[in-house]
């Protein structure tokens, strides 16, 4: 078995998502990509009911297809429109899919029948804000009770739509309950900065947000942007510089602070500040929604989260941010086509536009087309010479389908582009050795390894994967047990790494030593079957024969690699071999 492969496959089986596109201000979990949801239609010759409709909306929704379930869902409607639980179910549904116009003459319905029935409610308010039905639109959320999540939505959209009412005062003042809600202060401070920058009441402005910068859940890019963007339409470009410069080393790698040093670089050309993202009310008070997506953006409020950013891009349908947010939405829900139609709006020349054009690249690999996106990143890398994620994604990709000579040549390029490489930069490296050593090119992959460890010594995954192989190769033991052993105290609860040394023991001839840490790291990974066959070679080797057959059995349960489970069968039928004698 070629045990340094396989450890490789372990450690190194990353994910491809190389850029958050959120960039609201407030972020959320990251639910996991589902596969996409199959096109459901009715039997031929049958005829659509109320009820078959209705079960394959929920069957939709279950898959996650947005789409599908919006059209199922109003069909279940059409053939029985006095149903409350189909008009509720409809609307959502149809917000989630961006049918607002749809969602909003149904939500009119829902509301002369269920009065109390709150986001019917926000999408007529959004509708009303939008046609500038801005009296209707204050009348009806002012009425509601400030309950749940209500105590968050209702009073930003309240004080978006009295500044639409030109009432600055009275905006601020509707926000007020927002910072009341534990984790949210940042979000009113924020919104605060907003409403008084559009208000021309620019000494407040700055005091909002920096108040908003200096909040418990640190400095969001879009935060960043917006007061960055601030201080540059003030004129006040050197301030703004330091502002970008003050957060680069928390987020060395954002394009908002990039782009902002870029724009604000002493001595260099002039260069428009970026739009002020709440220009009108009405966009502002998109910016309020899209933020709330963001905020929303987990697993078990993945559907709030869309349906916020439905609205906001209803109010804002071309705001780059608001664009972004969905799309990673969906790409979440894995709906991979519909989320390529919005991050192909994005504008490419935002702060989005590159992670965008990344994302819609990657999909073309994660649908199957991995030439398409190797070309698709090519054409990026090439447009974006300052940029060194298309190429990194390249390698990630090329590496998961194996063709690792072209990955350690895609990560070449990349590092080429670095100048002085940064301690930030490891990864980089690491990931070209192991490009290189499933090349069979060893000595390019020990290389690059030891320069990861020079950018960051101690880092575990590196100890753990030149370590192993060394053992593997039987060079350097008594440095690779040392490296393994600081791996194993950084990552104890690693089962890879516990497994690395106790199989580097086993490859030393210490095989008691071995047993009680292969032991290990079953329980901590009981269904890896390289860790189990690591663990029935041990066995057999103390003598304890029963229990090693006993961890093969289970090894080849949990679908070995081809190769393994060969070797796995044999040892099962045969045994090991006797050790060689000296």
């Amino acid at each position: 078995m070629d045990t340094a492969t396989d450890m490789s496959k372990r450690s190194a089986n990353g994910t491809l998502r190389a850029a958050a596109l959120a960039a609201a201000l407030l972020g959320g979990c990251a639910a996991p990509p589902t596969a996409q949801a199959p096109q459901i239609e009715p039997a031929v010759g049958s005829t659509p009911t109320a009820s078959g409709n209705f079960l394959a909306a929920l069957h939709a929704q279950r898959q996650r297809d947005v789409a599908a379930a919006a059209e199922f869902s109003a069909r279940a409607l059409e053939a029985d429109p006095g149903s409350l639980e189909f008009m509720l179910r409809a609307h959502s549904s149809l917000v989630e899919a961006g049918r607002i116009d749809e969602a909003a003459t149904l939500a009119q319905r829902i509301v002369r029948v269920n009065g109390g029935f709150a986001p019917a409610h926000l999408t007529l308010a959004v509708a009303e804000l939008k046609s500038g039905l801005n009296d209707a639109a204050r009348a009806r959320l002012g009425s509601l009770p400030i309950q749940g999540i209500n105590r968050i939505v209702h009073p930003l959209m309240l004080g978006w739509i009295e500044m639409a009412l030109d009432r600055p005062a009275a905006a601020i003042i509707a926000l007020r309950p927002v910072q009341e809600v534990q984790g949210f202060r940042s979000l009113h401070d924020y919104h605060v900065g907003l409403i008084n920058e559009l208000a021309g009441r620019f000494a407040d402005a700055e005091e909002a947000y920096r108040r908003a910068l200096e909040g418990d859940g640190g400095a969001p890019p879009r935060l960043i942007e917006a007061f960055g963007g601030f201080l540059e339409r003030r004129g006040r470009s050197a301030d703004a510089r330091a502002l970008y410069t003050r957060f680069r080393a928390q987020s060395p790698e954002s394009p908002v602070i990039r782009q902002g040093l870029r724009r604000t670089m002493a001595g260099g050309p002039a260069a428009a500040p970026p739009a002020f993202p709440a220009g009108t009310a009405a966009a502002g008070a998109g910016e309020a929604l899209a933020n709330l997506a963001a905020a929303f953006r987990q697993d078990n409020t993945i559907a709030l989260a869309l349906g916020y950013g439905r609205l906001a891009l209803y109010l804002s349908p071309d705001e780059a941010s608001s664009l972004a947010t969905v799309a990673d939405i969906l790409d979440q829900l894995g709906q991979r086509a519909e989320a390529d139609k919005l991050y192909s709006r994005v504008d490419p020349a935002s702060v989005h536009g590159f992670a965008a054009r990344l994302r819609i690249a990657e999909n073309l690999h994660e649908s199957g087309d991995t030439n398409g996106a190797v070309r698709a990143l090519d054409r990026l890398a090439a447009e974006r010479t300052d940029r060194i994620e298309s190429l990194m994604t390249m390698g990630n990709i090329l590496r998961e389908k194996e063709r690792f000579a072209e990955a350690a040549s895609a990560y070449g390029r990349a590092i080429e582009r670095l100048g002085a490489p940064e301690p930030r930069h490891w990864t980089l490296f690491y990931m070209r050795g192991i490009a290189f050593e499933r090349a069979k090119n060893w000595p390019a992959a020990e290389q690059h390894f030891k320069r990861a460890l020079e950018l960051q010594p101690d880092q575990p995954d590196v100890l753990n994967y030149l370590a192993y192989t060394w053992v593997d190769k039987g060079q350097n033991i008594v440095e690779a047990e040392r490296m393994l052993r600081r791996a194993v105290e950084q990552r104890p609860n690693s089962g890879q790494i516990v497994d690395s040394l106790g199989w580097a023991y086993f490859r030393l001839g210490r095989f008691e030593e071995s047993v009680p840490l292969l032991e290990r790291a079953v329980e901590l990974l009981p269904e890896d079957a390289v860790i189990l066959d690591h663990l029935g070679d041990a066995l057999w080797r103390v003598g304890r024969f029963l229990e090693a057959s006993f961890q093969w059995q289970r090894a080849l349960r949990n679908k070995p690699e081809p190769d393994l489970k060969i070797e796995i069968e044999k040892k099962l039928r045969d045994g090991m071999p006797a050790l060689a004698t000296r």
